[in-house]
């Protein structure tokens, strides 16, 4: 769930990445994009972004699932509330309102899972990793 802070490996051949219903995507030699060695984060079938760096399409792939999470944080629905917190906090797991939404709305498996998660970074913070 969580997001590496190393760098990945850029993938080879064909690469898609989207969220169901987003709507936006970061692709490599799919259909949708030309097979020309470069990433591509497309918008509704619009190039957002076309780069030869893997780390930079991923950046901006992770801008825009926060955003869109972010606009979900506070929907009327729980459980749109809850992906949301959780999208949110596989990108960046010290972001509060996230936190938030799983401390009120979560279940109690949920809490645990949450706690669990910020006892170990704290644990590997205290190790200097």
């Amino acid at each position: 769930m969580a997001e590496t802070t190393r760098p990945a490996a850029p993938p080879h051949g064909r690469y898609k990445r989207n969220l169901a219903g987003a709507g936006f995507s970061l692709e490599a030699n799919t259909e949708a994009v030309p097979a020309d060695g470069r990433y591509y984060v497309m918008d509704n079938g619009r190039v957002l972004l076309a780069t030869s760096e893997f780390e930079e399409a991923t950046a901006e792939y992770h801008r825009l699932c926060k955003d869109y999470w972010l606009a979900r944080l506070e929907d009327e629905a729980i459980p749109t509330r809850l992906a949301a917190a959780w999208g949110i906090l596989g990108l960046d797991p010290t972001d509060k309102a996230a936190q938030a939404v799983i401390q009120t709305h979560g279940s109690a498996q949920e809490r645990k899972r949450l706690e669990q998660a910020q006892s170990r970074r704290r644990a590997l913070k205290a190790r200097g990793q």
